[in-house]
């Protein structure tokens, strides 16, 4: 993160370190989805008009169905349905 942080002539510290704690636990050593999550994040931000990310933004992110595991939706819709 902090190659592609400097590669693109970003400051290393614009991701705080909680933020970037919980971007390398979610994606769990996969390149893909740090970098879907760390784009995610930095997006998160630039609607707050903030320039470092926080565990906010990356939170704001991962609450999104795509980012929920298979189980975590079916658990969800079973509760909806049983609630209707």
């Amino acid at each position: 993160i902090h190659q592609q942080l400097t590669q693109a002539k970003m400051s290393t510290t614009t991701f705080d370190e909680g933020a970037m704690t919980l971007i390398l636990r979610h994606s769990e050593g996969n390149l893909r989805l740090c970098r879907n999550l760390c784009m995610g994040s930095l997006i998160e931000a630039a609607r707050d008009t903030q320039k470092t990310v926080t565990i906010t933004h990356v939170n704001h992110v991962l609450v999104q169905p795509h980012w929920r595991s298979h189980q975590q939706l079916l658990k969800q819709q079973a509760i909806k349905e049983t609630s209707a």
